[in-house]
C-alpha cells in the first residue's frame, strides 16, 4: 500500500514537474511584446511602432506651463488687460492594429486634445482650443534582419480644431476685421506616408526612430502644405540581465504637424523621458514625462510645456 502511494506521489509529482516546464516553454513561445537580439521594445508617446503586431494602445497626458506674461489686446496701440498665469494642456490618444499578414497591418487611431488657461484672465486672452479626430493607414513590412527592422506606412487623418477666443473676437470686432467670430471650428484633412525602424543593439538596449511626412490642411483656414515629424528613442531594459523588470528610455522629437501644434503651424521640439514595467509578456504598462516648446499667438517668446503621459498597450 505504501509503495502505491509512493507511486502514485511520484508520477503525479512528475506531472507537475512537465506541466510547470511546458507552462515555462509555452510562455517563452507566446511572447506577443516585439523583440529583437533578445531586446524587448516598448512604445513611446507620438511614436508608430515599426512591428507588426495586432495591439491597442491607449494613452492620457497632462500638462502645464510655468506662469507666463500674457499681453491683452491693444486698441490705438495701447495694450489692455495683461495678465501672468499658466497654460494647462491634456490629450488622449486610443490606437488600434490589426495584423493581416506577416508583412502587413491596418491601424485606427482617435484622438483628443486641448488648451485651456489656468483661471478666467488667461482663458479670456487665449481662449479654449481643442482638437478631435482620427485616422486609417496601413503598415507594411519593408525588411527584417536579425537586429534591425524596418516599416513604412501609408495614411489619412481627419481633425477638427474648435478654437473659442472671445478677446481676439472683440479685437477683431474694433479693429473692423470682416466676419468676427467667437467659434472658429476648422476641419484639417491630411494624407501621409512614414519610415519606422527598430534596431537591437544587445538584449538591454534598443534604438527606435521614425520619419514621417503629411501634406493636408492646418488649423488656418485656405491654407494647405506639408508638414514633417521625426525622431529617436533609445531605451534600457534592466530584466534580461538583472532580472530587474523595469525599462528606462529617452528620445527627441521635432514636429510640424497640426495635431500636435495646434493652430500657430510652427514647429516643436519635445524631448521625452520614459519608465515602464517590462516584465510582462502581452502588455506594457508605463509612464512618460514631456518637456517641449510650443508657439502661442499671444506670447513673444516660446513658453516650454511639462507633460506627464501615461500609457497601458496590449498585444494580442
Amino acid at each position: 500500500m505504501k509503495s502505491t502511494i509512493k507511486i502514485v506521489l511520484i508520477v503525479v509529482l512528475s506531472c507537475l514537474i512537465a506541466s510547470a516546464y511546458g507552462q515555462s516553454d509555452s510562455l517563452k513561445t507566446v511572447k506577443k511584446i516585439p523583440s529583437l537580439n533578445g531586446h524587448s521594445f516598448v512604445s513611446f508617446n507620438q511614436f508608430r511602432t515599426s512591428f507588426i503586431r495586432s495591439n491597442l494602445f491607449a494613452n492620457m497626458g497632462f500638462g502645464v506651463t510655468s506662469t507666463l506674461k500674457i499681453p491683452g489686446f491693444v486698441i490705438n496701440d495701447q495694450e489692455l488687460l495683461t495678465f501672468e498665469g499658466k497654460l494647462f494642456f491634456f490629450d488622449l490618444d486610443v490606437r488600434y492594429q490589426q495584423r493581416f499578414r506577416p508583412w502587413l497591418a491596418m491601424y485606427v487611431s482617435f484622438k483628443m486634445a486641448g488648451r485651456i488657461g489656468s483661471d478666467i484672465s488667461t482663458i479670456l486672452v487665449d481662449g479654449v482650443n481643442t482638437i478631435s479626430g482620427g485616422g486609417i493607414g496601413w503598415l507594411i513590412r519593408i525588411h527584417e534582419w536579425g537586429k534591425f527592422n524596418l516599416s513604412g506606412s501609408i495614411g489619412i487623418n481627419n481633425l477638427k480644431g474648435n478654437f473659442i477666443n472671445v478677446t481676439k473676437y472683440f479685437e477683431d470686432l474694433i479693429n473692423e476685421i470682416p466676419n468676427p467670430q467667437i467659434i472658429n471650428s476648422i476641419p484639417a484633412t491630411s494624407v501621409g506616408i512614414g519610415i519606422y525602424g527598430a534596431y537591437g543593439i544587445n538584449p538591454t538596449i534598443g534604438l527606435q526612430f521614425q520619419s514621417e511626412f503629411i501634406y493636408g490642411e492646418s488649423f488656418v483656414r485656405g491654407d494647405s502644405k506639408g508638414f514633417f515629424n521625426g525622431g529617436v528613442v533609445v531605451d534600457i531594459d534592466f530584466n534580461p540581465k538583472y532580472r530587474v523588470p523595469v525599462n528606462i528610455g529617452l528620445g527627441y522629437d521635432l514636429s510640424s504637424e497640426p495635431s500636435v501644434v495646434m493652430e500657430s503651424g510652427e514647429v516643436t521640439n519635445s524631448f521625452m523621458a520614459r519608465i515602464a514595467y517590462s516584465g510582462a509578456q502581452d502588455f506594457e504598462l508605463g509612464a512618460q514625462m514631456n518637456y517641449y516648446d510650443i508657439v502661442i499667438d499671444n506670447l513673444d517668446r516660446k513658453p516650454f510645456v511639462t507633460k506627464i503621459v501615461l500609457s497601458f498597450k496590449f498585444y494580442f
